[in-house]
């Protein structure tokens, strides 16, 4: 997505990069490592949100700050982080983090999900900022108020449009409970640039949908 060559210095929010005099830098709040390297470029590619401190989860939970009883094919956008993976001669180095880094517990303490966590309005149009903009659309069978989802981002596409960074469409079925499910397609027309090679794994994908039942 990103390519630094030699000489070059990189910054997205809390997350820097540098390549120069045959050392590679990397820091954000997490991360302070220097890479001995001859390698003329690195590359840099959004990844899902779990890699940093250490990958701990495949869940992210936003929570909206806004309360609200969607109804039946309501769409809406709210923001969501990403990492940063950082390859040299197609072998990652390191993840790093343009955002502040949040975990929670989803649940009950001795049930629940561990989750990276993330907050912020909802809207009906994608948000401004360097997060990523995700389209969530409702699906309503019993209506009941919502103030949270968790996303299973473990198969997450990531699209680029504009300088621009989306998640895969999320759809949210509500009924006694919550079930979230990514739907493989982009919520505008843009260019896939996580995974390099779009999943077909349809078995897979539907498995790792997220039921939300606390």
């Amino acid at each position: 997505m990103w390519t630094l060559r030699r000489g070059d210095a990189f910054e997205l929010g809390r997350a820097k990069l540098s390549l120069d005099k045959g050392v590679l830098t990397l820091r954000d709040d997490h991360t302070m490592k220097d890479i001995r390297t001859q390698a003329e470029e690195v590359v840099v590619r959004p990844h899902p949100p779990v890699n940093v401190p250490s990958r701990v989860s495949d869940y992210l939970m936003i929570r909206m700050m806004e309360r609200l009883i969607p109804l039946d094919g309501q769409e809406l956008w709210i923001s969501a982080p990403y990492d940063l993976g950082v390859s040299l001669n197609g072998k990652i180095v390191g993840f790093l983090s343009p955002f502040r880094v949040k975990y929670s517990l989803y649940g009950p303490t001795t049930e629940g999900i561990v989750c990276r966590y993330h907050e912020g309005p909802t809207s009906d149009a994608p948000p401004s900022g360097i997060d990523a903009k995700v389209k969530v659309i409702f699906k309503v069978r019993n209506p009941r108020e919502v103030d949270r989802i968790v996303i299973p981002v473990n198969e997450l596409d990531i699209f680029f449009k504009d300088g621009i960074l989306y998640y895969e469409v999320v759809e949210v079925t509500v009924g006694d409970d919550l079930y979230v499910e990514l739907k493989n397609e982009p919520p505008v027309e843009a260019d896939l640039v996580y995974p390099p090679v779009k999943s077909v794994d349809l078995i897979r994908r539907i498995a790792s949908g997220c039921r939300m039942v606390w």
